[in-house]
């Protein structure tokens, strides 16, 4: 872990690392250290006035690493921590690395298409995941990006991970800024949730509360859903 530590792009560039995702946001890389198999999160810009703009600010890996903790500790399950790394000149922000232990599971995208004659196991998954984003925002949380891609199923048990997008709601911002989650969640729902689920799935979301209520009625004629 010292040697990953001291140099993570030189350490996985050994052939027992495997890159699962490279895009213009991250780098994603499966390693073994000892028996443990884990994922270091690289974080990418998308350019360099990105680059300068994320000197001022706190790096996505520390970002990761705090709301990962603060999940567990309030019953959201999330692939254990492990490690963060970031680079800094004096109070500037550089390069960050978030390394968590990789979790053997499908997401949720899969989940559905394997289990979708299992009416019971999706009903139970539909209850899980908006019992997880209730959760975020009762923590005055906005996750940032709620989908089922960023959801691993391990049996019953369901990880959230992606918090690279991750901060507070604010008193002041409207509810749909602040709801954030839910609106990406109906429109996940719409693309990847066969479609003798959604209407559960919403009728769901609907008993979340008003505000929730209110969001969930502006997509019924986006999506030609029926009331």
């Amino acid at each position: 872990m010292q040697v990953l530590l001291k140099n993570p792009d030189d350490y996985i560039r050994r052939d027992s690392a495997k890159i699962i995702q490279n895009n213009f946001k991250n780098k994603i890389v499966y390693f073994v250290i000892g028996n443990i198999p884990m994922i270091i999160k690289i974080h990418n810009y998308k350019s360099i006035w990105h680059k300068i703009r994320r000197f001022f600010r706190r790096t996505r890996a520390s970002r990761s690493w705090h709301y990962s903790i603060l999940f567990n500790e309030n019953g959201i399950r999330t692939p254990r921590p492990i490690a963060y790394k970031e680079t800094r000149i004096v109070f500037l922000r550089g390069n960050s690395y978030f390394i968590y232990e990789w979790i053997d599971g499908i997401n949720g995208e899969q989940y559905f298409v394997n289990n979708q004659k299992n009416v019971e196991k999706i009903k139970k998954a539909i209850n899980s995941i908006l019992e997880i984003t209730c959760k975020i925002k009762n923590l005055g949380l906005i996750h940032g990006d709620v989908r089922l891609k960023n959801m691993i199923f391990k049996g019953d048990e369901i990880f959230l991970t992606d918090f690279d997008d991750t901060k507070k709601r604010r008193w002041y911002k409207p509810n749909i800024v602040n709801n954030r989650d839910f609106r990406g969640l109906i429109h996940d729902i719409y693309h990847n949730v066969p479609r003798e689920f959604q209407h559960f799935f919403m009728s769901r979301m609907e008993l979340l509360g008003d505000d929730i209520k209110h969001v969930v009625k502006s997509y019924y004629p986006k999506y030609n859903w029926e009331k």
